[in-house]
């Protein structure tokens, strides 16, 4: 095998991209090279045309969600979000529903119907409500601030401890 210098910058990213500790730096950088030529293709094919019912996805940042040790890269910070109810309602029966109970001063943090979780400016839901998993839906209008708020209150929630048990990144930092 050979072997190539990488820089700090090169090596997180490959850190961040770990699913597991089995998984050599090879494996990862095999995955996000083989994906990257994925995408490349489908964007330059003359055959493929986007879904509109498919969200582009920005890719923004170096996010993560880290869950009982478990870390999971994200896209950017409202993928990580959302990777993050996903993981706590996988691991705890009933997490949405109470999560559901939660919300802002005028908004729900998630809701089964679109228009519950802006009930005093249903415009805003056209734009930004996204599909959470099965029929819950979840905001996305938020600030890093407002993410890491309600990060935080989810882990609570879920009997579980921001920072220690959970953890949202960007660029190695907890937000």
């Amino acid at each position: 095998m050979r072997q190539i210098g990488i820089d700090v910058d090169v090596h997180r990213v490959i850190e961040l991209a770990r699913i597991s500790f089995d998984e050599s730096e090879n494996d990862i950088l095999r995955r996000l090279l083989l994906t990257l030529k994925a995408r490349r293709r489908a964007a330059t094919s003359h055959r493929a045309r986007p879904d509109p019912a498919s969200p582009v996805i920005r890719s923004r940042g170096l996010w993560s969600v880290e869950l009982k040790g478990e870390r999971t890269p994200a896209a950017n910070m409202k993928d990580a979000y959302r990777l993050l109810l996903i993981r706590l309602d996988d691991l705890v029966p009933g997490f949405l529903d109470r999560f559901a109970e939660e919300r802002g001063r005028s908004r729900r943090f998630v809701a089964r119907k679109v228009a519950e979780l802006y009930p005093a400016s249903p415009h805003l839901a056209r734009d930004h409500a996204q599909h959470l998993k099965d029929d819950w839906y979840f905001d996305t209008n938020l600030s890093a601030d407002q993410v890491a708020a309600r990060a935080r209150i989810a882990a609570r929630i879920a009997g579980l401890r921001y920072g220690a048990d959970v953890r949202l990144s960007d660029n190695l930092k907890s937000v």
